[in-house]
């Protein structure tokens, strides 16, 4: 028998070259749901065993897999897309509430400020999915200078596990509970707080670690206001 992806000879179950699986039956309808299903569902491995080790275990799984852990371990930044791809089609069910009021929206129309905050979230909703992938960064370079121990590539492998299991678990049963908009949602700055202190903190020092992290959300929700205040006064200039 020879292997499919490097051609070798096959005596086993798997590869000794490449470490591809021998005898991997044909492609049918069947076989690509069941596949679909198990990486989604699997509590073993896959999305699910995110999800259960992102709730009991934080560091461990993050540890592990900034050590070079890869089996079972579903890829963070899938997780981060499929985690808010997930929320934003809750979030256009359930309709969350705004946050201005009619009336403040009334009284304060004419202000150039209101003008381009409403410019700025108009954007962002438009676009949501790549505006809060792209928060990665400003929240990765935070963490890395707060807490020194990774470089800026394993921050942004951490923090994509931490923003997509947060997004779609809290995210979602605050939108359920409260109908609070993901941005304005003081629940996942919360939840942010206490899961970077999880990961990143130090034993010896927990309450110092916990006041950074506070710090470091506080730092993430004025960067977020900033990108949104500069995208609106952008789209204002523009138009």
């Amino acid at each position: 028998m020879i292997c499919v992806s490097c051609k070798s000879s096959l005596t086993g179950k798997f590869c000794s070259n490449c470490g591809e699986k021998s005898g991997t039956p044909k492609i049918t309808f069947k076989s690509t749901i069941h596949s679909s299903l198990t990486t989604i569902t699997n509590m073993d491995k896959g999305f699910l065993y995110n999800i259960k080790n992102l709730t009991i275990k934080p560091k461990v799984i993050v540890q592990e897999y900034i050590n070079g852990k890869r089996k079972g371990i579903f890829n963070p930044i899938s997780f981060l897309i499929i985690s808010i791809t997930a929320y934003l089609i809750l979030e256009s069910v359930l309709k969350p509430n705004n946050i201005a009021t009619q009336e403040q929206i009334k009284t304060f129309r004419e202000e150039l400020s209101f003008k381009i905050g409403s410019s700025g979230g108009q954007f962002i909703k438009d676009y949501f999915k790549f505006f809060w992938i792209l928060n990665i960064l400003p929240l990765s370079i935070l963490t890395k200078i707060f807490f020194k121990r990774y470089n800026l590539a394993e921050h942004i492998t951490i923090n994509s596990f931490i923003l997509g299991y947060i997004t779609l678990i809290f995210g979602s049963i605050s939108l359920i509970t409260f109908k609070y908009s993901l941005i304005f949602n003081p629940v996942i700055y919360i939840a942010l707080i206490w899961y970077i202190y999880r990961v990143f903190h130090d034993k010896n020092e927990k309450l110092a670690s916990l006041l950074i992290a506070a710090l470091i959300v506080f730092l993430f929700i004025l960067s977020v206001i900033a990108f949104i205040i500069s995208i609106g006064a952008v789209k204002l200039y523009i138009n």
